[in-house]
């Protein structure tokens, strides 16, 4: 038997990115290459094979790169959820990290949703699609701080960052490892 694939992608480029500025919930589009990268990710993806299903934060950036890559995978629906937004940065949304050293940038990244809620809904909606989906691929479009710190909690080790419209395979052992150690949050 054949476990659930999931995918996790960073959305492509937002002006807030290529700025850095601290993105958070601020909703706002894709950028011309943030456009230019989802449909390189897109293309790259099709030549994977079929994907069953595409998962998207709700905000515009995520669902705007899911909608590229549902189209071109001839999948009919991206299903939106919200337990895949970014983190909720407070007054630090929208703030320069451009020059700030690690600690600073840590101390800017505190404010707003604390990270263990984040990891909470994270792994919860990675859980309820691996049982949605059995046996099937899934690609999940959602946001860096989401994917660093989901990755982060369930492997254990610092995850880097991943660049706008970067895909990363998710290790199901990971996600049934962590299931085992820790409780599912309802």
């Amino acid at each position: 038997m054949t476990a659930t694939t999931i995918v996790l992608i960073r959305h492509g480029q937002t002006e807030w990115n290529r700025a850095q500025r601290l993105h958070g919930r601020s909703d706002l589009p894709l950028n011309a290459t943030g456009i230019a990268q989802a449909h390189s990710l897109a293309a790259e993806l099709s030549c994977d094979g079929p994907w069953d299903a595409v998962y998207s934060s709700p905000l515009f950036r995520a669902c705007q790169s899911a909608q590229i890559l549902a189209d071109a995978l001839g999948i009919a629906k991206v299903q939106e959820n919200p337990e895949l937004m970014e983190r909720d940065f407070g007054e630090s949304e929208g703030r320069l990290v451009k020059g700030l050293d690690d600690e600073q940038r840590r101390l800017l990244m505190e404010v707003g949703e604390p990270e263990d809620h984040l990891v909470q809904r994270g792994v919860n909606v990675l859980f309820k699609i691996s049982v949605q989906h059995p046996q099937q691929r899934v690609l999940v479009v959602s946001h860096g701080a989401w994917i660093g710190s989901v990755l982060t909690a369930l492997s254990g080790e610092a995850h880097p960052p991943l660049a706008n419209a970067q895909m990363i395979e998710l290790d199901p052992a990971l996600l049934g490892n962590f299931v085992a150690r820790e409780p599912l949050w309802h």
